[in-house]
Order: C-alpha cells, then structure tokens, then sequence
C-alpha cells in the first residue's frame, strides 16, 4: 500500500520528470536547423554557429544570381550561393529566435526574428524600427 507521503514524493518526482520533458520538447520545437525552401524556391541551410544560428544560401532561387545591391563595394556584386542570410539569437523567447536578416532584394540588414510555427514551417519575420514588419514562411525539405 502506497503512503500519502510517498504518493506525494512520486507525484512531485513524476512532476519534475514531465517538466523535463516538455521543456526538452519546446526546445526541440523552436531549433531551427536544416534546409528550408523560400517562397521563391531558394534553399537556406540553417546551423548552429556559436552561440547563435545561422543560415546561408545553399541553392539560389536562379542559378548564377548575385548580390548587386549590396551598398559596401567589397560586397556588391558577390554569388548568392553560399551568402550568409541571416544570424539569430539560439536563446529565445516564447520560441522566437532574435537576430538579424539580410534582404538581398535592397542589400540591407533588417531586426528580425525565426519562429519554428507547430506546422512545421519557419516564420521569418524582418521589421524596419520594430514597426513595419514583413514576414515569410519557409517549409523544412532537411535536416
């Protein structure tokens, strides 16, 4: 026969056991690693790079696409392929990752976060002062 005390301490350990789990879970759920194809069908390959994350262009929307609206002149006119995109924050806050974005569109660098969403889709949103904000939704094609 079980004590009220020792159903207690199996309660509070059972407790703490789920509490583990459910974190290790959010975690895993907001990890933002592998490849994902943009709405205009470029691939980005999202790793982990110290203490943050970062994504680069591992398959351009076009082949043979530079980055010629880049305004620093060592840049301009560099391949897409293999371009840093994006670094964001591995910490996060209710499963958004902090960082910065750039746009090769306008060659500029914009606040941002990446939100891993439940359907599996990434959410990459980039504001311009925190207020106009514009966001897109990449799908996972691997890990």
């Amino acid at each position: 026969m079980v004590s009220l005390k020792n159903l207690k301490q199996m309660i509070s350990k059972g407790g703490v056991a789920i509490a583990l789990l459910l974190s290790t879970g959010v975690a895993m759920a907001s990890d933002p690693t592998g490849v994902w194809l943009t709405k205009d069908k470029a691939e980005i390959t999202i790793s982990k790079c110290g203490a943050d994350y970062c994504g680069v262009v591992s398959k351009p929307a076009k082949p043979g696409l530079r980055d010629i609206r880049n305004p620093d002149p060592a840049l301009n006119g560099r391949p897409i392929m293999g371009m840093p995109l994006l670094r964001v924050s591995r910490n996060h806050e209710r499963g958004k990752h902090p960082g910065e974005l750039y746009n090769p569109l306008d060659g500029k660098f914009y606040e941002g976060t990446l939100e891993v969403k439940s359907n599996g889709k990434l959410r990459v949103r980039g504001c311009v002062l925190r207020v106009f904000c514009l966001h897109e939704d990449w799908v996972r094609i691997g890990s």
